[in-house]
């Protein structure tokens, strides 16, 4: 094997062990089990019937972003398991971000968001990332409300599997609920045929476990007995004592984890028995026994350490390569993200601005949420990553394991009771395995077969014209194979791409054949959901409980709410120019602006592909005031227009060369293709950009028109994330609603820190600013992610 790391306490005790049947099992995994997981930031923690769904997505690979897959696939399906929405999105340096669309007829409930990749298919779908969102609807008869007779369950797990006799052995006592667990919970251990004498007891840590330490004698049967702070209680046994095995004891320092070993009544005590430590499905250290000898005392230094973060899974085998003893730590559980530095300049003032400063050393993509969080069961992106998604159990309020002076000790407790189930050791060595080998991922990619009078078209050229959504245009010929089958692969487009296809001439026209047909599939693999849905806390149930009840009233005021405002923007014509325009506009915007120039706190407005009756103003100023919200304009000393934003004046470019404002009514406005607005962006702060017409910019053609109708067909694209509610939205439909009872105030996938490595977030409060937090998530170069959660000051 690859690594013999550990540094023995015994000289020439333990060695590196030479090829065997396990070395094959770690070879294997290795190989053919990189497993990815994902983790899903909503935008809301509940929704009403009828609103979107927004989402950001993170894949990895273990600890890091994945490079495996560039699919993801997000589904949403009712309790039924019926598919409501699927979207494809692409995953880019492992991430995604998308929207679900439900119709607002759906009933109240829970429903269930998947996310997988066609490489996660090849695994048990027990594995797959599965979400609960709450969905409520003011006129669905049945309304949610918790299931107050669910109860906890108590397991006692020792600590490394085996319970021995005359041996002192740890133990985690577990609960498992999926209601919400008791805060305060105690119990004691006695021997059953003695219930009044107290061997043991002991104080639970967190919500999920607790610890206490035994020494076992044979034949006895001893129980544990647990109560918590409503009188709730259980009995149940604990595992029983064997009289003979191994014993493994982890003990953790700030410098490195010592791992003992100790053998009780075995004929040959340890020898030929070896240690594996693997995280993520990778090999970290191995070693073997090569002495008969009852004890072994060893560490892993902290030098290798320093390496690693995450769930080590350290496991023991016999002389017959058998799986004896196992054990979960935690190792560098401070050491997994870094944070940026953040400025609140905010208030409570009810509608007011606020702005919140972030400043960080990397210049990278961020995501921000600024929302009320009402959900107590929380589960952040470090905890999806580094815990919940590799186990099946659930664990309440994993969040709190990877905060600053989390409960170090409890979340070791916690994996004393959990084991690594995403691999089989038997499998893995077993050569005869299934083929874990996992396909590698090209973006869009498709089969296609060509027939021709209804025979398989062989070994000839096809002339390919297709379009996207975009209006992305291109021309390419394939050749067919001895099958009559060609791919088109690593394809990157929104919506859907419409395709000509021609047979053997440079000419599509003339070579058109009505007898010429293909057939597509596509090449990325969607599964059906077979697995059991997750158990809810909730019932479906009329009530007239006072907290429903005003639930309903607000899920009612909020559709009154979402119908002014529909109403409101379909009855003005121009509203808000939002920077995520059609296709037409980006690629003009690509092509005219540069470096600095380009921001996600843009508006853009287009001339070319629509000139918006520009021709009737003296000066482009002129035009943008009240079409822009937050632009006006004011008279210059010599009356030129002054533009101002939010009352602040504002840098003018013209051809990304800054000029006065005077020069603005030289411009001729016929001659003008594009301008932006900045409000706060980077190095512009406040800022107009005109741009002139460069000869070729005029209003492209449609492809459809050049299309014809037979020999054409359509393949499917990425579904592009639906534009949310911006300040704009906020300044020019908000503006006459009684009541702003928002959960969200600023919701942003792609956030940019500037060359001067600060950004900023500006928000208006609600009627009722308080309890909110901010959560901003971020991954650098290398893979770390930079993570901040924390209320809003």
């Amino acid at each position: 094997m690859k690594y013999f790391y550990l540094v023995v306490l015994f000289l020439c005790t333990i060695t590196n062990f030479a090829q065997s049947k396990l070395d094959t099992a770690v070879n294997n995994l290795e190989a053919n089990y990189a497993q990815e997981k994902v983790y899903l930031l909503f935008d809301k923690d509940d929704y009403i019937a009828g609103d979107n769904i927004w989402f950001k997505a993170y894949t990895f690979d273990g600890y890091k972003p994945t490079r495996i897959s560039t699919n993801l696939f997000v589904e949403l399906y009712d309790k039924n398991k019926a598919l409501l929405d699927r979207k494809l999105v692409p995953i880019v340096d492992g991430q995604s971000d998308g929207t679900l669309t439900m119709r607002k007829e759906v009933e109240e409930g829970i429903y269930y968001v998947r996310a997988y990749t066609t490489a996660m298919n090849f695994f048990s779908q027990e594995f797959q990332h599965i979400d609960q969102i709450k969905i409520y609807n003011p006129i669905s008869k049945l309304k949610l409300v918790p299931n107050n007779t669910l109860k906890w369950n108590a397991t006692v797990n020792p600590e490394g599997g085996n319970f021995i006799v005359n041996q002192t052995t740890k133990f985690a006592v577990r609960l498992n609920s999926y209601a919400d667990l008791p805060k305060k919970w105690e119990g004691f251990i006695i021997e059953k045929n003695d219930p009044t004498n107290k061997l043991a007891s002991f104080t639970n840590l967190d919500e999920n476990v607790a610890t206490f330490s035994l020494r076992g004698e044979v034949g006895k049967i001893y129980q544990a007995k647990i109560s918590d702070e409503k009188g709730n209680q259980q009995t149940i046994d604990l595992p029983e004592v064997k009289q003979n095995g191994v014993l493994l004891k982890i003990a953790k320092n700030e410098n490195d984890i010592a791992i003992q070993l100790k053998s009780i009544d075995l004929e040959h005590q340890l020898l030929n028995h070896k240690i594996i430590g693997t995280i993520n499905n990778r090999l970290i250290f191995d070693s073997k026994i090569v002495k008969e000898i009852a004890t072994v005392s060893t560490i892993i230094p902290k030098e290798i350490l320093e390496k690693h973060n995450g769930v080590l899974n350290i496991t023991i085998f016999d002389e017959n390569d058998q799986e004896i003893a196992s054990r979960l730590l935690f190792i560098n559980q401070d050491k997994l993200s870094t944070k940026p530095q953040i400025t609140f300049e905010t208030n409570n003032n009810p509608r007011e601005i606020n702005t919140i400063k972030i400043n960080n050393s990397d210049q990278i993509a961020l995501t921000s949420v600024i929302r009320e969080s009402k959900n107590t069961d929380v589960d952040n992106l470090l905890s999806s990553v580094w815990l919940t998604r590799d186990f099946k159990s659930k664990i309440s309020n994993p969040a709190q394991y990877f905060r600053e002076n989390s409960n170090l000790e409890a979340l070791d407790a916690l994996l004393i009771s959990e084991k690594w189930e995403r691999f089989d050791w038997k499998e893995l060595a077993d050569t005869q395995s299934k083929d874990n080998t996992k396909p590698t991922d090209l973006f869009l990619s498709y089969k296609f077969k060509a027939f021709e009078s209804g025979e398989e078209l062989r070994n000839s050229t096809i002339s390919l014209m297709y379009k996207t959504q975009d209006n992305d245009k291109d021309f390419t010929v394939v050749q067919t194979d001895y099958e009559g089958s060609f791919e088109l692969t690593n394809l990157f487009y929104y919506g859907p791409m419409a395709i000509n296809y021609f047979l053997n001439s440079e000419n599509p026209k003339a070579s058109n054949s009505k007898n010429l047909v293909l057939s597509v599939v596509p090449l990325y693999k969607i599964s059906s959901f077979s697995a059991d849905l997750p158990p809810t806390k909730y019932n479906l149930e009329e009530s007239k409980d006072e907290t429903v009840v005003n639930d309903v009233k607000k899920q009612a005021k909020y559709n009154e709410i979402k119908k002014f405002i529909n109403d409101k923007s379909i009855r003005l014509k121009e509203v808000v120019v939002v920077a995520d325009k059609k296709s037409k506009t980006q690629k003009l915007n690509d092509e005219l602006s540069r470096g600095m120039f380009k921001s996600i706190n843009e508006t853009v407005i287009d001339f070319v592909n629509d000139n918006k009756d520009v021709q009737g103003y003296t000066n482009i100023i002129d035009f943008l005031a009240g079409k822009v919200a937050g632009l006006t304009v004011t008279k210059g000393q010599s009356g030129e227009s002054v533009p101002m934003i939010r009352n602040s004046a504002v840098n003018i470019y013209y051809n990304e060369m800054k000029i006065s404002a005077d020069v603005i009514n030289t411009i001729n406005v016929r001659d003008i293709a594009m301008v932006k607005v900045f409000k706060g962006s980077g190095l512009l702060g406040d800022a107009i950009a005109i741009y002139t017409k460069r000869g070729k910019d005029t209003a492209p053609s449609t492809l459809d028109n050049n299309m014809l109708p037979n020999n054409l067909i359509q393949i499917g694209g990425y579904n592009k994330m639906l534009p949310y509610f911006s300040n704009d939205d906020y300044e020019t439909l908000y503006n006459g609603i009684p009541n702003d009872i928002r959960t969200v105030l600023y919701w942003n996938t792609n956030m940019e820190i500037g060359q001067n490595n600060e950004t900023e977030i500006e928000y208006y409060n609600n009627d009722n600013p308080k309890n909110y937090s901010i959560t901003i998530i971020g991954i650098d170069e290398k893979g770390q992610p930079l993570f901040l959660e924390e209320k809003i000051k």
